[in-house]
């Protein structure tokens, strides 16, 4: 019985190990296909925002019912409760997209990705001082890792010059501060109500939102078939639905924190597609930099008593084991969540 019992474990832990890899390469890809998009084609990121939120919310609202109904209605059941959501959607879910978006338009899928990923440490800054206590020293660490990483993002290891453009370094650390409210405002939900139904909601309504603000019927911008296939296969089934679905599956296998670790695979992923798949150059000081910023993941996610314990998600990969900005939403209180 013991050898079955271990077999099961190898099993499940392998196939979390292959959903977790598979659900950040995939955001990774969903990344380089907006930029794919930006790049040869004139469309504004609301707009892309908004397509990409409206038909991804509704996807994940029938894999919700389709999962459990009841749990799905769940969040929207009291006022408070409700009122949350709606918070969520706008200014964690939505104003995540659109500030990684136009990071992304800005400069570049890796580029815009590793700069969101300093979110994670401006996490554990705000809940040090909600919680007012001093920073563990491999939080401090972090934080050095993280503005070196910046710096040489940024500049190339030259203070005397800005390489990065100035609306690429601004869009990159607002989706970054983005992450900041993603991973926060949903804890009192996550707290009660599983991450699917909460992600649900939250996409339903800021898809709701956006097509209600924007429009996206009335001005169609001229996309051919590599367009459309990479705005609605690339970036909102296979780099939201579909990755959201391998990250969530991961966690029931392996747990949050190995999943969204392993899942901050998406920084790698999104900087090989860009530079493979769309030719953009990166030099050595921005590989660099990516090693940097990545650094703080693992520093962050070490086990032991530290502010990121407050987090949801028994710290979350990307924020402490959090998970991917671009698509990312913390999980529950063990289940966490891009990052996305």
């Amino acid at each position: 019985m013991s050898a079955i019992s271990s077999s099961i474990k190898k099993s499940n832990n392998a196939r979390g190990v292959i959903l977790a890899l598979a659900g950040g390469t995939l955001w990774g890809f969903s990344g380089s296909c907006a930029q794919l998009v930006f790049t040869n084609y004139v469309v504004d990121p609301l707009w892309v925002v908004a397509i990409r939120i409206s038909l991804a919310g509704v996807f994940m609202m029938l894999l919700g019912i389709a999962v459990d109904r009841k749990a799905v209605l769940a969040p929207m059941s009291t006022l408070r409760g409700a009122i949350r959501v709606i918070v969520f959607a706008i200014f964690g879910l939505a104003l995540t997209q659109f500030t990684y978006l136009m990071a992304i338009n800005s400069s570049n899928a890796g580029t815009a990705t590793t700069l969101q990923y300093v979110g994670p440490v401006l996490v554990m800054v705000a809940v040090c001082a909600r919680d007012h206590h001093a920073p563990a020293k491999r939080e401090v660490i972090a934080v050095v890792c993280v503005m070196i990483g910046v710096f040489l993002l940024a500049t190339n290891g030259d203070p005397t010059q800005l390489v990065l453009t100035p609306d690429g370094l601004f869009w990159g650390l607002m989706a970054a501060v983005a992450m900041l409210f993603y991973t926060l405002l949903p804890e009192p939900l996550l707290a009660r109500y599983s991450n699917i139904s909460v992600l649900a909601w939250a996409m339903a309504i800021g898809g709701v939102g956006m097509a209600i603000w924007q429009h996206p019927w009335t001005d169609v911008p001229a996309l051919d078939a590599a367009g459309w296939i990479a705005l609605i296969g690339g970036l909102t089934v296979l780099g939201t639905v579909v990755a959201f679905g391998c990250y969530f599956g991961a966690i029931n296998s392996i747990g949050p924190s190995r999943t969204s670790m392993l899942a901050s695979v998406e920084v790698v992923s999104a900087t090989a597609f860009a530079a493979l798949w769309l030719g953009t150059s990166f030099t050595p000081m921005d590989l660099l930099g990516l090693v940097f910023v990545m650094s703080t993941v693992f520093l962050l996610a070490k086990k032991g008593n530290s502010s990121t314990s407050a987090l949801p998600s028994d710290a979350p990969g990307n924020a402490p084991a959090s998970v991917s900005p671009s698509s990312a939403l913390p999980s529950d209180s063990s289940p966490e969540q891009h990052s996305d």
